[in-house]
């Protein structure tokens, strides 16, 4: 069965609780396929956070390895919780548009807007045989639109 150290706070509502039953039976499944693993030499050892609570499965010599380096579970315990704070942090952040995000956005719109034109420009160029840019002649397109030919496209 999962190993599970003692929480550092405890929080426990009904959601948590069936929450908590869930990873514990996950884990227990996982535990069984270690040992599935074990029957072919491989050795596995796997650490799981859920809130603050540490699981440990694996082989024998995979859990002996993750308990005996409590540092490294700690680590993880805080690689964990920093990770869950910065997404948080990241969907506030997010849901929270920034006053200037409009002059951001007009900025990013007008640097797009210039780079599609640049590469129409290319591939205007290139169409007609020359290794410059040459600006598509876009008012002239419009008064006279037979002034385009297209050829040799196929479907």
């Amino acid at each position: 069965m999962a190993q599970a150290t003692a929480p550092a706070t405890s929080i426990h509502d009904e959601d948590s609780s069936e929450s908590r039953m869930v990873v514990t039976f996950l884990m227990s499944a996982l535990e069984s396929m270690c040992k599935e693993l074990a029957k072919s030499k491989a050795e596995v050892a796997c650490v799981a956070v859920y809130e603050t609570d540490v699981f440990v499965v694996g082989t024998e010599r995979g859990r002996a390895f993750v308990n005996s380096r409590k540092d490294f579970q700690k680590d993880f315990v805080k690689y964990c919780v920093t990770e869950e704070e910065r997404a948080a942090e990241l969907q506030k952040t997010k849901s929270i548009p920034p006053v200037n995000r409009l002059t951001v956005d007009i900025v990013e719109l007008e640097a797009l807007r210039k780079s599609v034109e640049d590469f129409f420009c290319f591939c205007y160029g290139k169409a007609l045989g020359k290794s410059t840019v040459v600006p598509v002649p876009y008012e002239k397109i419009q008064r006279d639109q037979s002034a385009v030919v297209v050829q040799g496209l196929r479907c």
